[in-house]
C-alpha cells in the first residue's frame, strides 16, 4: 500500500513542528548558506513517517545552473539540530530520472545489474536517487513522486535477487555443516524478502534499518492474516530460536518455500534463480593435496570439484557447497537472476 502524498506531507508537518523548525525559516536558512535553489527536498526518515528524536534533517538542493565534480554535503546546525545538505543540478537529476525511465520494463538481470552499477554512471547516487523521488519540498510540493512505479520496480529486484542469494548461501552453509553463519544468511533473507514487498507496494526505502519498522507498518495496514504478511512473519520465530541457539533444525527448505511464495505474489510470473559467472579470468592452481588455490580478482581456496557455472538451482546444490559459498565469499564468482 503506497503512502499517499497526503500522509508524506503529514509525515513532515510533524517533524517539523516537533524540531521547532518552518518550511520559510529552512529556506531562508540553506539558500543563504547554500544559495538559492529551485527546490529543497526534505528526504529520508522525516519525509518516510520514521524519524526519531535523534534523526538528522537531511535535504537535497536543486539548482538550474550546471555543477561539475564530486558532491560533498554541506553540514548546518540550527539550534539542536543537525542539518545536511547536498547539491545537484536540474540537468543532472533529469538524466537520473530519465535513465531511472528507461530502465522500467526491463528483466531482472538487467534491472540487477543496473541497480548495483548505478553509482559508476551517475552524479546523483543510488542513495540519492531514492530520496529524490521521495523528498518533499519546502513549498509542500513532491515533484518527483510520479517516478515512484520506476523506482520501486528496480528497488524490488534488486531485494528479490539479494534475497534469493541469501537463500542459495543459507542453502549451501547448511550442506556444508556450518551451525552459525547460516543464520546470519536466514536474517539477511528474511529482510530482503520483506523489502522487495514493501517496495512491490510502494514503500521504498534505501537504508535497511529501517526494513523491520517498515514491515511492521504493513503489516499493521494490510492485517496480519494477510497470506502473505502472515508467511513471512512465520519465519521470524524460527530464525530468533536459531539465533539462540535453541533450534538446530534446518532453515533452508523453509525458506526456499518462502522465496518462491514471495515470487509468486510479486515476481510477475517469474520463478526464483540464478547464473553463477567467474569474475574476470580466475586461474585455479593445486595447492596441497585435496586444496587448490583460485587466482583472481581475490583468492579462494577451494576443494577440487569443479565449480559451477551457468544457471543453479535452489534444491540441486553442487558437490563441494562449501567450496561455492567460499567463492562467493570472496567475490570470486558473481550471482545474478538468470
Amino acid at each position: 500500500m503506497a503512502i499517499t502524498p497526503e500522509t508524506r506531507l503529514g509525515h513532515v508537518d510533524t517533524f517539523l513542528a516537533a524540531r521547532g523548525l518552518t518550511p520559510d525559516g529552512l529556506d531562508v536558512l540553506l539558500s543563504g548558506r547554500t544559495g538559492k535553489a529551485r527546490h529543497f527536498l526534505l528526504t529520508s526518515s522525516p519525509a518516510q513517517g520514521l524519524a526519531n528524536a535523534t534523526s538528522d534533517v537531511d535535504f537535497i538542493r536543486i539548482q538550474s545552473e550546471p555543477m561539475a565534480g564530486a558532491r560533498m554535503a554541506t553540514q548546518l546546525f540550527e539550534g539542536p539540530n543537525h542539518l545536511e545538505s547536498i547539491s545537484f543540478s536540474q540537468e543532472e537529476v533529469d538524466a537520473a530520472l530519465a535513465d531511472l525511465r528507461a530502465l522500467a520494463d526491463v528483466d531482472p538481470r538487467q534491472a540487477v545489474s543496473a541497480y548495483r552499477g548505478w553509482d559508476k554512471r551517475h552524479e546523483v547516487r543510488r542513495k540519492y536517487l531514492e530520496r529524490l523521488v521521495n523528498g518533499v519540498a519546502l513549498d509542500r510540493t513532491l515533484p518527483y513522486l510520479d517516478r515512484l512505479p520506476e523506482l520501486a520496480r528496480l528497488w524490488k529486484w534488486s531485494s528479490l535477487h539479494t534475497a534469493t542469494e541469501q537463500v542459495l548461501f543459507l542453502s549451501l552453509a547448511e550442506a556444508a555443516g556450518e551451525r552459525r553463519g547460516r543464520v546470519g544468511y536466514a536474517v539477511n533473507a528474511l529482510l530482503y524478502l520483506m523489502d522487495a514487498v514493501l517496495s512491490h507496494h510502494l514503500d521504498v526505502y534505501s537504508n535497511r534499518k529501517w526494513f523491520l519498522l517498515r514491515w511492521t507498518r504493513f503489516r499493521d495496514q494490510q492485517g496480519a492474516a494477510d497470506p502473505l504478511v502472515a508467511a513471512v512473519d512465520a519465519l521470524r520465530a524460527p530464525v530468533s530460536e536459531a539465533l539462540a541457539g535453541k533450534d538446530e533444525g534446518p532453515l533452508a527448505p523453509l525458506f526456499t518455500d518462502l522465496l518462491a511464495e514471495v515470487h509468486t505474489d510479486v515476481g510477475e510470473g517469474r520463478t526464483p534463480s540464478l547464473t553463477v559467472e567467474p569474475v574476470g579470468d580466475p586461474v585455479r592452481q593445486r595447492f596441497l593435496p585435496g586444496a587448490d588455490m583460485l587466482l583472481g580478482a581475490s583468492t579462494a581456496f577451494l576443494g577440487q570439484e569443479p565449480l559451477p557455472s551457468g544457471e543453479l538451482s535452489l534444491t540441486d546444490l553442487p558437490a563441494a557447497p562449501a567450496d561455492l559459498l567460499r567463492a562467493a565469499r570472496v567475490g570470486a564468482v558473481t550471482l545474478l537472476p538468470a
